[in-house]
């Protein structure tokens, strides 16, 4: 990082929204970025904010529109690239080649660790790459890995100084306690889990992606990579839940879900919709089980490659992803007891 460096950040924010989770991870990024830059210029859908950060610039712009993107980006020395669910192929390939005209000297593209497959037990690092079969996984998946395909082939073909970082389950301030990528919420309380619920999730504090993001400007040698980036607090889903619910005093709850039965009821839905022809979005048992998260991410190649080194503490995750929600409770309310529940949680935190 370089106070001569001038860092536009596309996060495709409207005004009065966080845009879902890259616009919480946007606002810590800018955040970090501010003061330690030349500039910062964040890009978005409009050009005001409700969590402008002090020192950064705000101007509309839609990744869509190729002129605005080679308009905003001109004089940047660094991008990047934290869109929103909306048209992410064609994004990625107006973002790149603007930044190719304008010759900057790093791309960060925020991706997500849904590119990636995690179905199978055991460990994953990077070198297993993004899903083989995105065909086969939901659309949100599947135009990550496109977009992910398409930055690679560019920094092959034109040498696009490219970086790629996943993101795993993103916490914290501003953004949802109630998190979709461990479940389906049927209520604000209610998660109806992926399997059983006592598979160890990737949970990762926003402060620490931003903080990855911020190391991907300078580190070396990484151009044409790609870095999953998980905390190293591992969770179930179960023990998130009760965490959540012991300490914001409600009645939080988790239930489980057969991933064979529920993928059965979704063939049948299938080729009823089929029969009847009727279009919809199918599911694939492919994605359903790599929702479960069986893999553990391996992060140590972020680590070693970007100096990275995100929180490990069971307590400071409690304090930063669940405790930041908890509205100040009157000393009178009957909710409040004695109890603490962090103890039996210490197993939790496993590496």
């Amino acid at each position: 990082m370089s106070q001569a460096d001038r860092v536009v950040v596309i996060c495709n924010l409207q005004a009065g929204t966080y845009a879902g989770s890259h616009g919480f991870i946007g606002r810590e990024l800018v955040s970090q970025l501010c003061g330690k830059v030349a500039s910062v210029m964040v890009v978005g859908w409009s050009a005001a904010s409700d969590w402008a950060i002090k020192g950064a610039k705000y101007v509309s712009g839609d990744v869509m529109d190729a002129d605005r993107i080679l308009e905003v980006i001109n004089g940047a020395t660094v991008v990047y690239q934290l869109t929103t669910e909306r048209d992410f192929v064609i994004g990625a390939r107006n973002v790149a080649e603007a930044c190719l005209r304008h010759k900057i000297r790093r791309l960060i593209f925020s991706s997500t660790c849904e590119a990636i497959y995690l179905g199978r037990r055991g460990r994953i690092d990077e070198s297993a790459g993004h899903d083989a079969e995105p065909h086969l996984r939901n659309p949100y998946a599947r135009a990550k890995v496109e977009s992910e395909k398409l930055l690679l082939q560019y920094h092959e073909a034109q040498g696009l100084p490219i970086v790629i970082v996943r993101p795993s389950i993103t916490v914290g301030r501003g953004g949802p306690i109630a998190h979709g990528g461990i479940g389906t919420w049927r209520a604000p309380t209610c998660l109806v889990g992926w399997g059983n619920g006592k598979n160890l999730m990737p949970f990762v504090l926003v402060q620490d992606v931003a903080s990855a993001l911020v190391l991907a400007m300078d580190a070396p040698n990484i151009d044409g990579k790609a870095f999953n980036v998980g905390g190293d607090v591992f969770l179930s889903a179960r023990e998130y839940v009760q965490l959540v619910g012991e300490h914001t005093l409600r009645n939080f709850r988790f239930y489980p879900r057969n991933l064979m039965l529920f993928n059965a009821k979704i063939v049948m839905k299938t080729i009823i919709k089929r029969l009847l022809r009727r279009n919809g979005q199918r599911q694939y048992y492919r994605d359903i089980i790599s929702s479960a998260m069986f893999s553990q991410i391996d992060n140590h190649g972020a680590k070693k490659a970007l100096g990275w080194q995100p929180n490990a503490d069971l307590n400071v995750f409690i304090r930063d992803a669940i405790d930041c929600h908890v509205p100040a409770l009157d000393p009178g309310d009957l909710r409040l007891t004695p109890a603490t529940s962090l103890g039996r949680f210490q197993e939790g935190s496993r590496r």
